[in-house]
């Protein structure tokens, strides 16, 4: 994609609105690195739609470096996002 195109993209009212509100995510601690961290790659929508327990959020996090070309995360920003992903998109919340 060039850049122009990406710029538009990124810069579009749409995006902007998502931006603001961050996709509907719940606001915690941890909603900022998991909102940027996702939507480099899909969609909000595709994690908020989900309800996975802590350890099978963990599965995905690993899948994703291993299988989907995710960069790897630092330790303490994983452990951000898993609390996150857990507490605030698991199957008791």
């Amino acid at each position: 994609m060039g850049a122009a195109l990406a710029a538009l993209i990124l810069c579009s009212p749409v995006a902007l609105a998502q931006d603001d509100d961050f996709g509907g995510l719940p606001e915690a601690e941890g909603r900022e690195e998991v909102y940027y961290g996702c939507i480099a790659c899909h969609s909000i929508r595709t994690v908020t739609n989900q309800r996975l327990s802590r350890r099978v959020w963990d599965e995905v996090l690993t899948w994703m470096v291993e299988e989907q070309a995710m960069p790897e995360l630092e330790p303490d920003e994983r452990q951000i996002i898993l609390d996150y992903l857990s507490t605030q998109l698991g199957t008791d919340s």
